[in-house]
């Protein structure tokens, strides 16, 4: 099983001083996200969009069109406090008239009980993607497991080439080689989570973001054609997918 997901973010990256028109920004964002959801929708793929906390109100029109598609709402935490989560938790609850269940984290992390009385089911934790990823493993569990009554779901890793199955991979790795890592980790593991980010279908000279010099290649319309890539090829191998929900509960 293949667990898709994507954060919807804008403040993962530090923005250029250039950019400082939010509306634009938002603007950028939706209209990116669309494509995203563009290309599932040709390959008929749900997946589970993590949405930044701290922008996720102002987006309601596109997360409408996501869970109208089927896709999963999670939220993704940047960098809110437990105060906005809980409030943003309980707005989109309002708007779709159904729980979120999901929450992703990654640099700033509130603790599991704090997450489990926000009433989450589940936490994707993620690592920073660095271009060190080549020369270390995972720092944590790689396999699904519970604590504090939640379900925590971390990064997955291949064992064919111990690389994560991270967003950095995705936009570097050449994709043979990644569809084999994909044929690989499958044989041995009932799942595989991949994620990628917003901010990697913005090309250079598009982007809002400063992103080191090792994120700035396949960016954009590349990165958009790497995608397709991949989801042809988990059409032509006949893999299935599925939303994060769906597989844990």
């Amino acid at each position: 099983m293949i667990l898709l997901t994507f954060n919807i973010a804008l403040s993962d990256q530090p923005f250029k001083a250039r950019e400082k028109d939010h509306e634009q920004q938002l603007a950028a964002l939706e209209n990116k996200a669309e494509s995203i959801m563009l290309l599932l929708e040709l390959h008929e793929y749900k997946a589970t969009f993590f949405i930044e906390a701290g922008i996720a109100e102002q987006l309601q029109k596109l997360i409408r069109n996501m869970a109208f598609a089927g896709h999963e709402i999670a939220l993704y935490n940047v960098n809110s406090d437990i105060v906005r989560i809980e409030n943003t938790k309980k707005n989109l609850e309002q708007l779709l008239e159904k729980p979120i269940r999901g929450m992703r984290q990654k640099l700033r992390r509130l603790t599991y009980p704090e997450i489990k009385n926000l009433e989450f089911s589940y936490v994707s934790n993620i690592e920073s993607s660095k271009i060190n990823f080549l020369w270390r493993k995972l720092t944590t569990k790689t396999d699904i497991y519970e604590q504090d009554d939640l379900t925590i779901v971390p990064e997955s890793q291949s064992p064919y080439s111990q690389l994560p199955f991270n967003d950095y991979v995705l936009q570097m790795t050449p994709m043979k080689y990644y569809e084999n890592m994909l044929l690989e980790s499958l044989k041995n593991n009932e799942y595989v989570m991949i994620y990628a980010n917003s901010w990697q279908f913005f090309a250079n000279d598009e982007s809002p973001f400063e992103l080191p010099f090792y994120k700035r290649m396949n960016t954009g319309r590349k990165f958009e054609d790497r995608l397709e890539q991949l989801l042809q090829f988990i059409d032509e191998n006949e893999l299935a997918v599925s939303r994060m929900k769906d597989y844990l509960f």
